[in-house]
């Protein structure tokens, strides 16, 4: 059986996938880290597209893909820190209540000391990966979240 072609599926082969490759070959390129969490963010304008009139289940019966964004940020930590991520690049600082971060440089080229961030979430042995310090003075690996990420929407296009 194959699996049904929907814009989403197309996104996530024509910009998610080749995003997160590029950019795990030059790891601290901010450039191609915000490329590749920009694709995944905007998949869920695509997936939202693709079901919300044939199964709208599948999109917990929200009514545009802003709505759909917000509940998939409140179902998923890495999600709601990636649309941070990705709305504080495009409009440098947010004033959201329900934020994990505020402005844009809180994602930025940088390493975690010894328990600074979860254990295995980033470059083995150490070394320089781009960090989100979150507001609460918390630091995650961005490829870490983008990884888990991909992986819910890969369950949720399965």
């Amino acid at each position: 059986m194959t699996r049904p072609s929907t814009p989403a599926h197309s996104s996530l082969q024509t910009h998610v996938k080749p995003n997160l490759y590029e950019w795990s070959k030059q790891p601290t390129d901010e450039r191609l880290a915000m490329n590749a969490v920009l694709s995944l963010y905007h998949l869920a304008d695509h997936f939202w597209q693709a079901y919300s009139s044939s199964d709208p289940s599948r999109v917990f019966g929200t009514k545009n893909a802003s709505y759909f964004r917000a509940k998939l940020a409140e179902r998923d930590e890495n999600f709601a820190i990636l649309r941070d991520v990705a709305e504080a690049h495009k409009h440098m600082k947010l004033d959201r209540r329900n934020r994990k971060l505020t402005q844009s440089d809180q994602a930025a080229p940088g390493s975690t000391g010894f328990g600074e961030a979860g254990f295995g979430t980033g470059p083995f042995g150490g070394g320089p990966s781009i960090v989100v310090e979150l507001d609460d003075g918390s630091k995650h690996h961005l490829s870490y979240i983008t990884k888990q990420v991909k992986q819910a929407w890969d369950t949720m296009l399965a």
